[in-house]
């Protein structure tokens, strides 16, 4: 099942969340019901960030990648990134979208290589911190997952996409749920509409917060 189809329809991806530390993942408290709480990247090419000059021969070709990442030809979009990458090695727009594509093919460990050095180049590539966020969450590393979703929000608060997955993190792998749940409702108030599933999600958590109380 896909989730969030109304905040971004085109590209997104979702990494499937396992149950850990004795947490269901289930949208009900229990293992009843069937739904999952998947997090959500950001499959769309990223612009160059404003604060980087970039030479009029540069930005064709880096057009020229984002267009082929958009058609789905991630070889020529990859093939023009790297030459980008090693030509303008201060340029973190190649690193960033060379970790989109690597993460689109299930290549984690280059993927996590490639937005590394995107941070490295650019400390505010909130799209980067995000994407290490849901590495290290898939590697069972809770909280160096959290320490990258808070920079991502720290940079931009109004990161629909960290706001989801540090919530998810809260939720199911944390357990901190008043922390899931305002993260949670932060993400349906930055989308264009609510979106039913997590609206599911805030309900289940209101209910258990409740019961704990």
């Amino acid at each position: 099942m896909q989730k969030l189809k109304k905040v971004n329809r085109w590209s997104m991806h979702y990494i499937r969340s396992v149950a850990i530390i004795g947490l269901c993942i289930s949208i009900v408290s229990g293992c009843a019901g069937t739904g999952e709480k998947k997090e959500a990247e950001t499959g769309q090419p990223q612009q160059a960030q404003p604060q980087e000059v970039i030479s009029p021969e540069a930005r064709q070709k880096y057009d020229d990648a984002l267009k082929a990442m958009r058609n789905g030809d991630n070889e020529q979009a990859k093939a023009v990134l790297l030459d980008l990458s090693k030509t303008y090695p201060e340029l973190s727009g190649p690193y960033t979208n060379l970790g989109l594509i690597y993460f689109r093919e299930g290549k984690i460990d280059e993927a996590e290589a490639s937005f590394l050095q995107a941070i490295k180049v650019n400390p505010k590539s909130a799209v980067s911190y995000n994407h290490l966020g849901i590495i290290s969450r898939g590697k069972g590393k809770f909280q160096e997952a959290k320490a990258h979703y808070q920079q991502a929000l720290k940079i931009n608060d109004d990161y629909a996409y960290a706001h989801l997955n540090i919530g998810i993190l809260y939720d199911l792998y944390l357990g901190e749920l008043d922390k899931a749940l305002d993260h949670y409702n932060r993400f349906q108030s930055l989308s264009p509409e609510k979106d039913p599933e997590v609206e599911k999600w805030i309900v289940d958590l209101e209910r258990r917060i409740k019961t704990s109380n």
